[in-house]
């Protein structure tokens, strides 16, 4: 398995320097991308022993070892789920909002730009978030010049999780038997499996966290300083996924702290791969955001709400959101009720402090498990708080505490986790901090009495059902359903119209069929020989479609509005609302003003929770 995780590593590492690099030379192209895999996959054939003296080869026996552990009911249950989440991103555009309104969009015009550039735009996400999911899925943009086949960059890390989390948990003292279970039951959480067919950027961090300790536990028992820049390139690309994962540098930097002398033997290399890591970190933003914005988050104002007013408003709401997100059951047709009740009972002073401090705090809880606000789910939650309520006195913490190696570095991610909540304050809480999850979970494993727990037959059950759950809700979710939910919601809407719930399901089933292509009736009106549109959009606008077919049309923000005309355009795609808020006119106005007249108007639905937004196409003779 080292071999395999140590190859995926290391390509992860080399996209991501791609990227950069040849954003400097001007060169994010099909052929920039060639050249460059080319000469570096030379290079690696050429250098490639020093990094694995064994030989790459696997012996036979050792896959009919993995195929007969599937034969036993956890790996059979995750195994069907990942087969689910492969064929619901194989069936599926990718639907996922925040890459559709600010990650996709930037790609295409770095693409156009030949380059990453500072990007003219409403969208501030678009500059200062981090790159590294971009940089990862780029060569497959320019090279198919579509989308369809991100989903497999996930879907990757997801199927890598088991076998990271077994040796992490028995290399940190955790009980084999126990680490086995775990392994399985982990990557059940809808926080996981939820992304593992998406777009989204969350859990592809959380494996490269486990592959920077695992490579840290490796070196030290190995020696090998190819080893530890291993586990340097993991926790490097997982701060470059996003920056709220920086926190977890501190347990990381406890796994690695015995093996760091081995630097001493082989420093060329060493400095080598310390300089790679930090390309492929989050430091080459955090340096072009000092530089464009005077702050390294690149959001100095906290204009987009991001970062909590208080510590004590970041662990209160953080902890509730985490709360109500672990304890949401797989199917919850009442979770607006709840939602609504709880809303209205909660206290006024507390609701009054979170209104203040933590702007950006909302119950967020679904009908299903659902990629923007899943957790770890009731049932692990369940399983979680046996664990450790079950075992838990002075003296079991003690002996636990005796593995320090293991208790460390859970209890510093820990600290990790508390630092993340006292700083930044988001809805989607659980979802963001899920690359920790699988550090959190050591200090309460290694409490005495977990192998016999794991043997308990009620324990098991609860087991099967977080297995059984999980490809219920891969069948069920909104994004990628597994069965015909579109025609069955309508067939019920249509029987019981005045069933709120069914009226519900069938909007939220066919605002995601459609979010992918959700500007497809507005482009129709544009001819494809027209090379670029405008766009007058707003901070939260999925423009992706806008761009389609990838690779032969360029969209222009227009964010300067009181110049007239806009130079050079003869079509222009407006989000009426978006202009009201930069002009305080009308479309009907601003189009009498510029000299441009209405072709089409259209109301867009991209989001369930919300109402259908006001668009329209212009055009400028």
């Amino acid at each position: 398995m080292a071999n395999l995780i140590g190859i995926w590593i290391l390509l992860q590492g080399m996209c991501v320097a791609a990227g950069w690099t040849l954003s400097l030379l001007g060169q994010v192209n099909a052929m920039g991308y060639l050249v460059f895999f080319v000469l570096t996959g030379a290079a690696f054939a050429l250098w490639g022993k020093r990094w694995w003296p064994g030989g790459l080869r696997m012996k036979r026996p050792v896959w009919k070892r993995h195929v007969r552990r599937f034969r036993r009911i956890f790996p059979m249950l995750f195994l069907v789920a990942a087969l689910g989440t492969f064929l619901g991103g194989a069936l599926y555009h990718p639907n996922n909002y925040d890459a559709l309104s600010y990650r996709l969009p930037r790609m295409l015009m770095w693409w156009a730009h030949s380059g990453w550039y500072w990007i003219d735009t409403p969208n501030p996400r678009m500059n200062y978030a981090g790159v590294n999911f971009e940089w990862l899925t780029m060569p497959m943009l320019v090279w198919t010049h579509s989308d369809r086949f991100f989903f497999l960059i996930n879907l990757a890390g997801y199927l890598v999780m088991p076998g990271l989390l077994f040796s992490v948990l028995v290399e940190a003292g955790v009980a084999a038997r126990v680490a086995w279970a775990w392994m399985w039951l982990l990557p059940m959480g809808y926080c996981y499996f939820t992304e593992a067919g998406s777009i989204g950027n969350d859990m592809i961090a959380g494996s490269y966290i486990l592959a920077a300790v695992y490579f840290s536990f490796r070196a030290r028992k190995s020696g090998r300083v190819e080893d530890l820049g291993l586990a340097f390139l993991g926790a490097a690309l997982a701060t470059g996924v996003k920056a709220s994962n920086l926190p977890l540098m501190l347990p990381i930097l406890f796994a690695v702290w015995p093996a760091l002398g081995l630097l001493r033997s082989r420093l060329v290399f060493g400095a080598a791969m310390i300089l790679w890591s930090l390309v492929v970190s989050f430091c080459p933003l955090a340096l072009l955001n000092q530089a464009y914005t005077g702050q390294w988050t690149g959001d100095p104002h906290n204009a987009q709400r991001l970062q909590v007013q208080s510590p004590a408003a970041g662990v209160i709401g953080n902890t509730l959101l985490l709360t109500a997100q672990a304890i949401s059951p797989h199917i919850f047709p009442y979770a607006r009720d709840v939602t609504d009740w709880v809303v209205e009972h909660i206290p006024k002073p507390l609701h009054d402090m979170l209104a203040r401090d933590f702007p950006e705090f909302t119950w967020q809880i679904g009908e299903l498990p659902q990629e923007e606000s899943g957790g770890l789910g009731l049932g692990i939650t369940l399983l979680l708080g046996a664990a450790f309520f079950s075992r838990l006195t002075i003296a079991a913490a003690w002996r636990a505490m005796r593995q320090r190696r293991g208790f460390l570095i859970g209890v510093t991610a820990w600290v990790a986790l508390l630092a993340y909540m006292v700083k930044l304050g988001l809805k989607a809480v659980s979802r963001l901090v899920s690359p920790y999850y699988a550090l959190l979970i050591l200090p309460i494993l290694l409490l005495p009495g977990q192998a016999r727990l794991v043997r308990q037959r009620w324990w098991k059950i609860v087991g099967v059902i977080c297995g059984v759950g999980a490809l219920l809700s891969v069948v069920l979710t909104p994004s990628r359903p597994l069965w015909p939910a579109g025609r069955v919601c309508n067939w019920l809407a249509a029987e019981y119209p005045q069933n709120a719930k069914f009226a519900r399901a069938q909007r939220v089933y066919a605002v995601y069929h459609n979010r992918s292509n959700m500007l497809a009736p507005l482009r129709r009106h544009i001819p494809d020989t027209v090379p670029v549109v405008g766009l007058v959009g707003g901070s939260d606008d999925a423009d992706a479609s806008l761009w389609q077919p990838y690779g032969t049309r360029q969209v222009r923000f227009l964010t300067k509005l009181d110049c007239g005309r806009p130079p050079g355009l003869e079509w222009v795609v407006v989000d009426q609302s978006a202009l009201k808020e930069q002009t305080g006119e009308s479309v009907d106005s601003w189009v009498q003003k510029t000299g441009g007249a209405v072709v089409d108007r259209e109301l867009i639905d991209y989001q369930a929770s919300q109402k259908p937004a006001k668009w329209c196409v212009v055009r400028f003779q």
